[in-house]
């Protein structure tokens, strides 16, 4: 279980990365339980994966916000 690789079982890629928590469960209870969200780099498809498995960081997930004056 520990140090496994990403596999999409919708089209069978190997590319994954972390996707955003949408909601309460994926942002607590998800984490609780040891799964985050992983998203296919190839067909998009949201799955829940161990925390174990591989995958790449976010792009673009720096963000500047601005702040009103």
């Amino acid at each position: 279980m520990l140090d496994k690789q990403f596999h999409c079982q919708d089209c069978g890629s190997l590319q994954g990365y972390r996707s955003r928590p949408r909601n309460f469960t994926e942002k607590y209870i998800l984490p609780a339980l040891c799964m985050r969200a992983v998203r296919c780099a190839d067909c998009f498809r949201r799955s829940y994966q161990w925390i174990f498995v591989q995958a790449r960081e976010r792009h673009g997930s720096d963000v500047t916000r601005r702040v009103a004056a």
